[in-house]
């Protein structure tokens, strides 16, 4: 109990004589059922918050203290516990709506100190996360699981950000890795804009994540990528182009991870699709290598703006587990209904079929919630 004493009276004692304090969050929470094959339903419900309160200690230097809480869940299909998330396709990889892991306590998620020390230039300290190459298909924008580049990651460590409107933003983190106590990480990434107008826009991201130690705790030792961010509006027509590549080693071979991501608007109509596809070693498991569930995935979705708080988009998928292994892909096709109560705040009222003859589950439906603060 003494441990705890100390940090919490340092925080309170910071958090007292803040010039200002600003709380800050981003709630997720969601349900589903799951029908098999005789219409008897599998519920599950979730939920990932992340809190923070920013304490300017001047107008230079401030502290931010996080906190989270997420449900776990138990993949139906071998049993093993993993992070938050219902998934709307097949899988019921959720908690029982009467679970006990459903209702988890909040646990500390990092501090961070930060000093900017010029207009342009900040020193940062303490729990770092980064991520590169995030998608965003909407089933796959945890970038805790799925990403092209670098899935995300913790250190605790200091770094340097540098940026500004003209020349871009950019960062280098160094620090011990939370991965494991015998273990080092570097991450830098750089996003540059060669065009930068009020109605064209076009930014390269280069990145590069790098672990070193004894243990790593993850069978690739580096990461690069370069993300491509390309859009153009006009009065009533806006469209844009996210593609991103990526590589790391396996065994001695790289791996390279292919998204492309179009996007299209027209007045009420919208149009949106995302390419995922990796190269693998065909000698080992897909998804040994690779840092997504599909080692190929296709999605397209037209919807309409009906009004402006309400949308209706009709989505069709196909997925491929391994390209390698018959037997395992699924088509999937499924009715979206967005409702915008308000700024940062978005319902989805979803259902949808998949086409397979290897899966039980074959209708879903269920509502999925977020709201930023």
């Amino acid at each position: 109990m003494r441990k705890l004493i100390l940090p919490i009276a340092l925080v309170s004692a910071s958090f007292a004589f803040a010039l200002d304090v600003e709380f800050h969050g981003d709630v997720n929470f969601d349900y589903g059922s799951y029908f098999d094959s005789s219409f008897s339903p599998t519920n599950a419900a979730n939920q990932d918050i992340d809190l923070s309160a920013k304490a300017k200690l001047d107008e230079n230097v401030s502290v931010t203290v996080f906190a989270n809480t997420h449900s776990t869940y138990v993949d139906s299909s071998d049993g093993l516990t993993k992070a938050s998330e219902t998934r709307r396709h097949y899988y019921a990889h959720s908690t029982a709506i009467n679970d006990g892991g459903k209702y988890t306590e909040f646990n500390f998620d990092g501090v961070e100190l930060r000093w900017d020390v010029a207009h342009s230039i900040s020193l940062v300290f303490g729990d770092l996360m980064y991520t590169a190459g995030a998608f965003n298909y909407y089933y796959w924008r945890d970038p805790a699981r799925y990403a092209v580049i670098v899935r995300e990651q913790y250190m605790r460590g200091a770094g340097i950000e540098v940026g500004n409107e003209k020349y871009g933003s950019g960062k280098v983190y160094m620090g011990a890795s939370e991965n494991n106590e015998h273990s080092m990480a570097l991450f830098g990434s750089y996003s540059y804009p060669l065009l930068n107008h009020v109605d064209q826009h076009l930014v390269l991201t280069p990145s590069v994540d790098w672990l070193f130690g004894k243990e790593i705790s993850r069978s690739y030792t580096y990461t690069f990528g370069l993300e491509v961010d390309y859009t153009r509006s006009y009065e009533k027509l806006n469209y844009g182009v996210y593609a991103v590549w990526g590589v790391h080693p396996y065994k001695g071979k790289g791996v390279h991870s292919f998204l492309l991501e179009p996007t299209f608007n027209y007045d009420f109509f919208n149009l949106s699709a995302n390419f995922f596809y990796a190269i693998t070693d065909e000698d080992y498991a897909a998804a040994d290598q690779i840092l997504t569930e599909d080692q190929l995935m296709f999605a397209i979705e037209p919807s309409f703006n009906l009004h402006k708080k309400f949308a209706l988009g009709v989505g069709y998928e196909y997925h491929d587990r391994d390209t390698n292994v018959d037997k395992d892909s699924y088509h999937y096709l499924g009715l979206n209904a967005y409702l915008y109560p308000t700024l940062k705040t978005e319902l989805v009222f979803w259902a949808g079929y998949n086409f397979s003859k290897q899966i039980d589950t074959d209708f879903a439906m269920g509502v999925s919630a977020k709201a930023s603060f």
